[in-house]
């Protein structure tokens, strides 16, 4: 089983090491080693044994001429993707395990079709999740999740505190002002709670739309595409993160670490993969700057 796994890792090339040296000092320790488990490794192989056919991937190519890409992989149930497995889950939050999930609560922002959130969801008594696309809502209804549809969490109602952990999966490089939904992800925490980050890196944003996608309207200061130079190693764009954008938001980091962001393949190829970062966060809200971090994005 071990072999098979790492035969995978290399013919994907899915990373989840990185050179501890080249971290901030302050965050080296904070590393948690993961691994291709057997519940990312079923993943990987379903993708590749029950790719989405060249029809359906004309028919949504057609339905995004209309809507955005997101909007017709939830009509047509396209959207799979995997990030973290459970065990992973309960390695990055370093839970006990005798862990109690009764009376815990777990907010998953801009959930997709609520694949991902599944991953989680054993380990919380309350599982929420909001989208803003009609079509992952009813995804995520059907899936059994109790679910907000919006694109604002302050007009949800969710900026309450309220929440033990409060999940938020790549999506801070698919909107318009990020550093106000980071904002906002701290404010649906208690303030014991933590938030949990994932984020491509190289840092590449973009607002998806019917047709295509555009520049959002601020970008931060992480290496990536809006610096016009994809060069830019995983640990340059987590350092960049940390110390130009979490820190000065009054976020303290728990935990980091390192993993392939899977996507379920099609007729063209069996698995689509990026790079990405995992970030436990806790809330300190005396220390955030009330500064603007971000930058028009030409």
């Amino acid at each position: 089983e071990y072999k098979k796994r790492e035969a995978l890792k290399r013919k994907w090339g899915l990373e989840y090491r990185i050179k501890k040296w080249k971290l901030l000092p302050e965050i080296r320790k904070k590393f948690v080693q993961l691994d291709l488990d057997e519940e990312s490794s079923n993943f990987v192989e379903n993708s590749m044994n029950r790719p989405y056919s060249a029809t359906w991937c004309w028919i949504r190519g057609m339905l995004t001429k209309l809507v955005s890409r997101y909007e017709a992989d939830g009509i047509l149930n396209m959207s799979r993707m995997h990030v973290l497995s459970t065990d992973h889950w309960k390695q990055i939050l370093r839970l006990p395990i005798d862990h109690e999930r009764k009376g815990t609560s777990v907010l998953d922002v801009g959930a997709g079709d609520g694949f991902v959130t599944t991953a989680c969801a054993p380990l919380f008594q309350n599982v929420t999740a909001t989208e803003s696309s009609p079509a992952l809502c009813w995804r995520l209804w059907w899936r059994g999740f109790q679910t907000v549809r919006t694109g604002d969490l302050k007009t949800s109602g969710l900026c309450n505190k309220s929440h033990d952990i409060v999940a938020c999966f790549n999506v801070l490089d698919r909107v318009d002002y990020p550093t106000a939904l980071l904002k906002d992800l701290k404010s649906c925490t208690k303030d014991d709670g933590r938030i949990v980050l994932a984020v491509v890196f190289p840092f590449c944003p973009a607002v998806m739309m019917a047709n295509g996608s555009r520049a959002p309207k601020e970008k931060l200061p992480i290496p990536g595409c809006c610096d016009g130079s994809t060069d830019h190693s995983w640990e340059d764009c987590m350092n960049a993160l940390v110390k130009k954008v979490l820190w000065p938001l009054g976020f303290e980091i728990d935990a980091i670490a390192r993993v392939p962001y899977l996507s379920h393949g099609d007729n063209i190829r069996g698995l689509y993969t990026l790079d990405d970062a995992i970030l436990v966060l806790r809330p300190n809200r005396e220390t955030e700057i009330k500064t603007p971090l971000c930058l028009p994005c030409d």
